[in-house]
């Protein structure tokens, strides 16, 4: 997805997908190309960091400080220590909790971007392809089945409580990743946001639910395996539709709130 920015020659507004200015024809020192690897998950700092700049995220306002050790109170990061990459939070207090400490790039990267994902949907942006009402088969059908699954967790959490099955539940719905999942007899899901996909052989489709309570023991991770069976659901038209119907621009985060992070968990 494109940026914006100004023409140092005329002035007009031209796109970071543009070479040469639309309306002057002067060359974009801004010009990013747009190839397959910007829709894919980032996997390395610098890769983030230019995931970031391409989508106009502000950052600083953001409280994501990507390469850098910042030691203010509340801020997510991530930096290189030696051999060791550290993912880290620091609370409203100061306190800093260290999410991952290590020597796996690809791993770290992958926990601060989920992280800046979520706090991007939480606040109706969706940086990454915002899943499309279409698939559902209407424009109303995602928000009634949104709010038909808030109606179950509330009885769900109020069953718990009674019965005392916390930890079955729990260990059912706290799961979160978008990635892959396979059941026992190999069908093969893939999760995205609040949404579930499945592949007959090559082409995937939208399903209304995994077939299991407890999802979470089926995660087989976000890495796509030939071996499998199926297509990667990343080079799906599905995918490459909702990276298209992404709308986000500079203007997304104007109204961004840090306030509305919450500082004092420790993730």
């Amino acid at each position: 997805m494109a940026s914006t920015s100004k023409c140092s020659y005329c002035g007009a507004t031209i796109r970071s997908t543009d070479q040469n200015c639309p309306h002057c024809g002067a060359p974009n020192p801004n010009y990013v190309a747009e190839t397959p690897r910007q829709i894919f998950l980032p996997r390395t700092i610098e890769e983030l960091k230019e995931y970031c700049a391409e989508r106009g995220m502000p950052l600083l306002r953001m409280r994501f400080f990507i390469g850098e050790n910042f030691k203010e109170p509340r801020a997510f990061g991530i930096y290189k220590e030696g051999s060791d990459f550290i993912v880290y939070k620091n609370k409203a207090n100061g306190q800093r909790a260290v999410r991952y400490k290590g020597p796996n790039e690809e791993y770290a990267v992958s926990e601060l971007f989920q992280k800046l994902l979520q706090e991007c949907h939480n606040r109706g942006i969706y940086p990454d392809g915002k899943p499309s009402d279409r698939y559902s088969g209407g424009s109303s059908s995602g928000g009634n089945r949104n709010v038909t699954l808030k109606k179950i967790l509330i009885f769900y959490t109020i069953f718990v409580f009674a019965c005392g099955l916390i930890g079955g539940i729990v260990g059912a719905i706290t799961h979160r990743h978008d990635g892959y999942y396979i059941t026992n007899d190999h069908e093969v899901y893939y999760h995205y946001g609040s949404d579930w996909y499945t592949s007959d052989d090559y082409y995937w489709y939208e399903v209304s639910d995994f077939p299991y309570d407890s999802y979470g023991d089926y995660y087989a991770g976000d890495d796509y395996e030939s071996d499998w069976g199926v297509s990667d659901f990343k080079s799906s038209d599905i995918w490459y539709d909702m990276q298209e119907s992404s709308s986000s621009s500079s203007s997304d985060y104007d109204s961004w709130d840090s306030s509305d992070t919450d500082w004092d968990s420790d993730w």
